[in-house]
């Protein structure tokens, strides 16, 4: 796992960017089978990310929102 994160972080943006474009729907495929574990497993990690970074659930919402129009 380290191995694969170390090559993630030599990418520019635009490459991490393509990176996660290909790997989400392997990811959606994952939450979609287990919906409890990605509750209880990825929701805390991201809500500490989002807190970490500045960001609150109602800011993402609003962004989210201002970019689907």
């Amino acid at each position: 796992m380290q191995n694969l994160l170390n090559q993630f972080k030599t990418l520019n943006n635009e490459k991490k960017i393509a990176f996660m474009k290909e790997a989400m729907p392997y990811m959606a495929e994952i939450f979609a089978n287990d919906p409890q574990k990605m509750m209880a497993e990825m929701m805390p990690l991201c809500m500490n990310m989002m807190k970490s970074k500045g960001m609150d659930m109602d800011r993402m919402r609003s962004m989210m929102k201002a970019m689907m129009g």
